[in-house]
């Protein structure tokens, strides 16, 4: 097996760029974007934005970090619980991280752009007494608003499409519950009603928040709801880069790293199992299957993940580690396996 230092610094080397591009585009989104938002005409007869101004919000914008830090705290607690596995963690930490960069930078472009005015954009711009649409457009701009238009209330009141508390919410709230039902195996035919109800805790939350957005004037309805979806369907497809589909038998286990099936001509292997922080060969309590160890095999062929050899080394009683531990020198080598018993046909070349 090689040393754990070397394992970890070919796996940073692997996924370095990932975190690097998410955290970079997490950044840009954060602190750049800002300076270009759009401020469009709009009408003092709106009745949609005539809402009164509420001091206090029930989530106010200051909420958001609390979200992302939530998400990924409960990540965290999900895996020490469900899985107590190294690498299963960095896949979830790094999916979550790259659907957090990529919606966060797409709504924060769409809201800068489009410049929907909220529900309460009247009460932040607070007009002149005399102030009045335009006669020839039948609109009014900035200048009839006795608030300045580098005030933070007017900029952040143009930026009602999409809310971002309902895209964000969606993306944390939403991975944590496609890892919970991944982990807990919801669509294993079994019809356990309560997974469902602890699956879809996560999502009820993010809904809630969806609609105190709009009950604290903040949001139209049509902002919270499409930004509720546009949260979750990024979400999914980053959760699967990392792991299988929710019906698949492996759901539970993290697609292995992308090294080890690039230096391999076996195709890639399963990752390291669950109840583990690394791989398990060298330690003295005896080997850790990698994969359930039930014998039968039946349930596993219709697996849809991308297992490569997996099916073929249960068929013939030999699951591999990760890492295998070469014996020997030049020819003179042994490829030595853990989890299950080496079958008679591997025998050293």
């Amino acid at each position: 097996m090689p040393p754990r230092p070397k394992i970890v610094f070919r796996i940073l080397e692997s996924y370095g760029i990932d975190w690097a591009l998410a955290i970079l585009i997490a950044l840009f989104s954060n602190f750049y974007l800002d300076r270009f938002q759009n401020i469009p005409d709009f009408s003092l007869t709106d009745t949609s934005i005539q809402f009164a101004f509420k001091e206090k919000e029930v989530f106010p914008n200051s909420t958001l970090a609390y979200i992302l830090v939530f998400s990924y705290v409960l990540v965290v607690i999900s895996n020490l619980i469900l899985s107590r596995n190294m690498w299963d963690l960095h896949h979830a930490l790094l999916g979550l991280t790259v659907a957090f960069a990529l919606v966060g930078t797409f709504v924060e472009i769409v809201r800068i752009t489009v410049g929907r005015p909220r529900p309460d954009f009247i009460a932040r711009c607070n007009p002149f007494e005399n102030a009045a649409n335009g006669h020839f457009f039948g609109l009014a701009n900035i200048t009839v608003c006795q608030t300045p238009a580098t005030d933070p209330l007017i900029k952040d009141g143009m930026r009602s499409f999409f809310s971002g508390h309902a895209c964000l919410s969606a993306v944390g709230l939403g991975f944590n519950s496609l890892y919970w039902a991944g982990k807990l195996q919801l669509f294993n035919r079994k019809a356990y009603t309560s997974k469902a109800w602890l699956v879809f805790s996560p999502l009820l939350v993010s809904i809630y928040i969806c609609i105190t957005r709009v009950t604290d004037h903040r949001h139209h309805p049509s902002d919270a709801a499409l930004g509720f979806a546009v949260g979750l369907f990024p979400t999914y497809i980053f959760y699967r880069q990392f792991y299988p589909a929710l019906e698949d038998p492996n759901c539970n286990l993290a697609y292995p790293p992308r090294h080890l099936a690039a230096e391999s001509d076996r195709g890639p292997a399963r990752t390291w199992g669950p109840r583990g922080w690394f791989s398990t060969a060298d330690r003295d309590d005896g080997p850790t299957p990698l994969l359930p160890t039930n014998r039968s095999t039946r349930g596993m062929r219709g697996s849809t993940s991308n297992l490569g050899h997996a099916e073929v080394e249960l068929d013939s009683g030999l699951i591999a580690t990760p890492y295998a531990s070469e014996l020997g020198h030049g020819h003179d080598r042994e490829m030595v396996y853990s989890g299950m018993p080496k079958s008679p046909d591997h025998s050293s070349t």
